[in-house]
């Protein structure tokens, strides 16, 4: 299932995404107490979602898993990308009991933002996180972690998946494109792995119902009502 849902025109999302390069991880400090033998750390997930996410992902983590003390935890942003690698770096957040938090963390610097704060009321500690986007593709994964944080003005949206098919005319050899839409068994593995993790079949139906070439900007409610997370954190 190699549909695409991020970046594409329209107003409501070139306020919400612009063109990104391909996600990269990087880990960040969540304290002081950081030495080569044991740092506490979280993850860090910056970009689209490319095809290769997922495995340069694993192969990322099994680096970081070499030294002691990194957390379940994983600050995204991201503008949408491949929907079956969103589905995959979903699937393995939530092996990993793994919480995120849709925005970048930023160390030893106070800012106007408040600092993320899980369902249960913690905080982050020597971390202020600017909020994020997570749009389209995004969501999925999103949707794959135990703990879904959307601090106080992060952005969700969705729309529905898509792809362009290029060609080249037989005579001439003019370059054609056409769009292809999701088909019954693509949405039947996307509401399986909805099910899987946990997530809400309402925001599946919600995305498909929006054209491809909008975002559906998520308010904090349906944010809360879609089992997203809780926003105005």
């Amino acid at each position: 299932m190699r549909f695409r849902s991020g970046v594409v025109g329209g107003v409501l999302l070139a306020s919400l995404a612009s063109p990104s390069l391909a996600m990269e991880f990087a880990s960040v400090p969540l304290g002081p107490d950081c030495s080569q033998r044991n740092c506490p750390r979280a993850l860090v997930a910056e970009g689209e979602i490319s095809d290769d996410a997922p495995t340069k992902f694993t192969r990322f983590l099994r680096q970081e898993m070499q030294v002691p003390g990194l957390h379940a935890l994983m600050f995204i942003n991201s503008p949408g990308g491949n929907v079956e690698s969103a589905l995959r770096l979903g699937s393995l957040l939530h092996e990993a009991g793994a919480s995120v938090v849709v925005g970048r963390p930023v160390v030893g610097v106070q800012t106007s933002a408040t600092p993320a704060r899980s369902q249960r009321g913690s905080t982050v500690r020597g971390l202020s996180v600017v909020p994020g986007q997570c749009a389209s593709a995004c969501v999925y994964t999103l949707m794959g972690a135990k703990k879904r944080i959307v601090p106080n003005g992060a952005r969700l949206g969705v729309h529905r998946m898509s792809a362009r098919i290029h060609a080249h005319a037989p005579e001439g050899g003019a370059s054609l494109q056409s769009r292809i839409f999701a088909g019954e068994q693509e949405i039947r593995l996307l509401r399986d792995y909805a099910s899987r993790v946990g997530g809400s079949q309402d925001l599946i139906s919600l995305a498909e119902s929006t054209p491809h070439d909008r975002i559906r900007v998520l308010s904090a409610d349906e944010i809360r009502r879609y089992r997203l997370g809780n926003a105005g954190l």
